[in-house]
């Protein structure tokens, strides 16, 4: 096993870096279970497509808040790039004791917006740019450390150790 059982697993990244197809691969290897797996993306289109939507993220807590409880390693598939975001995540986990690790997603700017325009549901290119540089500003491994994530993984390192 690569990620710490009960752990919440935070996919940190721009849009197009690969955060759903790495949440796939892992429920294929075992590592989480599909159930276990937030996925933003699926929660938006349930919620109209309204990403701000404050109810959505309160859902999200929610259901964070009773796997974690219950010891269920968990990944919130979404950019978590947002410091204050990232915090009420990290806030559920610490409250049980849970570990916190963090799949950081490093992929050129150029290449976000290649594969972004490839996505059945692009996001804005300004958007995929912007969360690219935000990424190097708010989510490097050191400020992520400093935040309170136990374990910091580089994606293709994940990728490439999984079965």
């Amino acid at each position: 096993m690569i990620l710490p059982g009960g752990s919440l697993v935070l996919l940190v990244g721009p849009p197009a870096a690969g955060k759903s197809t790495l949440a796939t691969a892992l429920v294929a290897a075992g590592e989480v279970a599909a159930d276990d797996v937030l996925s933003i993306d699926t929660r938006r289109s349930d919620a109209g497509g309204r990403g701000r939507d404050p109810a959505m993220w309160e859902r999200v807590r929610h259901e964070l808040d009773e796997r974690m409880a219950a010891g269920r390693t968990t990944v919130i598939d979404a950019t978590n790039i947002n410091p204050a975001r990232r915090a009420l995540h990290l806030a559920v986990a610490q409250a049980h004791g849970r570990p916190v690790v963090a799949i950081r997603f490093e992929v050129d700017a150029a290449e976000l917006v290649e594969r972004n325009a490839g996505r059945k549901a692009a996001v804005p290119q300004a958007t995929v740019i912007t969360l690219a540089v935000e990424m190097d500003e708010l989510a490097d491994v050191s400020t992520l450390r400093t935040d309170g994530v136990d374990l910091v993984l580089d994606a293709e390192d994940v990728r490439q150790r999984l079965p």
